[in-house]
């Protein structure tokens, strides 16, 4: 699929998809909890479809309607015997976890820019829990089988955090059937351990730090109505669209939220947007102003370097992207790809500090056509780099977009942006 984004004004106001992050754990949290449980609000995209799927053969029933999705939990764990999940690492990290305590021997696997992204820390915690993995050099595909529900009770299992977070959040989902804590080792992303912890006492589990920088957890997982907030990564093209040209409003957010991207809002400041925020509202309204180059830490929240790269293509000057390294283990390598994809389009961007940093000096995005790599961060990055451009952007490989907000291109159109599937 190739879709081309022509220069266009956006301005109105559009509704947050659901959180990916928080949709993930709320489903696995209702298999752990034995009962009936509903998320309400959740997000139904390709990554979320693999955690229904990884839900449904643990054993328990799922029924979607509309947003909503019923999932009714199995007394205890069935035997999945494989489990695909697409391009999800947060499915397969928490599935990884999750297998070792089903009988018999669990294979997990994903489609290529899964396979490729490393899951040896959280096979390593688990072996010390007595669990047997076999990888393939440290990726999926990985075999899961034989965690003891009486090991290490009353323990703290170290993994090493400085790859993903995704590695805690798996560890968390199964301390409270262990009865184990989770000592995080260089922890990237703690934003995202936070959801889960707040995604989990939603379930009846609290998750609090020692003064030792361990993780314990009180409670079980108990049935519950789960409510899933509006997703700040996803909303952040939205208003990057509205600082480029135009004026977005983004409601259905919660201020309140531990979700880290909410960063894009003081980035959008700095930058010089025009931004309002309305916490009894639950909106962010982001309108266009004269962009100023800017420089902002992205080590707790990657997630955000495609939407800020592209909002410093337009600012008129150098701006310097920092703590960007791990964007090498995402779908694609994201930071050649922001910087290959920058340059197509007339922007000169470097990749700097060892990895670590990408200056991009902009002012004018001239357009033209560039590789979604197969990620959907990068394709939504630069359908929005378009709207501004001289000539417009065309994104080839764009499908991909679907794996975390379906309904980006229509949400996008009915802001006014013009956008077109030309093949």
């Amino acid at each position: 699929m190739r879709i081309k984004a022509y220069p266009s004004m956006v301005d109105g106001a559009v509704k947050a998809p659901p959180s990916k992050s928080h949709t993930h754990r709320a489903l696995f949290s209702s298999l752990l909890a034995r009962g009936r449980s509903l998320v309400v609000n959740a997000l139904i995209s390709g990554d979320t479809k693999a955690t229904l799927t990884a839900v449904k053969k643990l054993g328990a029933e799922v029924r979607v309607t509309g947003s909503d999705v019923e999932v009714s939990s199995p007394p205890t764990l069935w035997w999945p015997k494989s489990i695909y999940c697409r391009g999800s690492a947060t499915t397969l990290r928490i599935a990884m976890a999750i297998s070792s305590l089903a009988p018999g021997v669990t294979l997990l696997y994903g489609d290529p820019t899964l396979n490729r992204r490393p899951v040896k820390p959280l096979a390593d915690a688990l072996e010390r829990l007595g669990a047997r993995v076999i990888t393939t050099d440290g990726k999926p595909p990985v075999a899961v089988s034989g965690v003891s529900q009486s090991c290490c009770r009353g323990e703290a299992v170290s993994v090493d955090a400085s790859q993903s977070s995704q590695y805690v959040t798996a560890l968390l989902m199964i301390a409270p059937l262990l009865g184990i804590g989770v000592k995080p080792l260089n922890l990237a992303s703690r934003p995202y351990v936070d959801v889960t912890r707040r995604v989990l006492e939603g379930f009846g589990v609290k998750v609090s730090w020692d003064s030792e920088g361990r993780l314990w957890v009180e409670g079980s997982f108990r049935p519950s109505k789960y409510k899933v907030p509006g997703d700040y990564s996803s909303s952040s093209f939205l208003m990057v669209a509205g600082a480029i040209g135009g004026r977005v409003r983004v409601w259905g957010l919660d201020l309140d939220d531990p979700q880290g991207d909410k960063l894009i809002i003081e980035i959008l400041k700095m930058a010089g947007a025009k931004v309002r925020v309305s916490s009894s509202g639950g909106w962010v309204e982001v309108e266009a102003g004269k962009l100023e180059p800017f420089e902002a830490n992205l080590e707790d929240t990657p997630d955000l370097a495609p939407p800020v790269a592209v909002l410093a293509s337009y600012a008129r000057g150098e701006s310097v992207l920092r703590g960007i390294g791990r964007l090498a283990l995402k779908e694609s390598d994201r930071r050649k790809a922001i910087a290959s994809n920058l340059f197509r389009i007339g922007v000169d961007a470097s990749i700097s500090c060892g990895g670590d940093c990408i200056k991009i000096r902009g002012g004018k995005v001239e357009g033209g056509r560039v590789s979604g790599y197969g990620d959907h961060r990068i394709i939504m990055a630069f359908l929005v780099a378009g709207l501004g451009s001289h000539k417009g952007v065309e994104v080839v490989g764009a499908s991909r977009y679907k794996d975390s907000y379906p309904g980006f291109v229509e949400d996008l159109q009915s802001l006014g942006a013009r956008l077109e599937v030309v093949g």
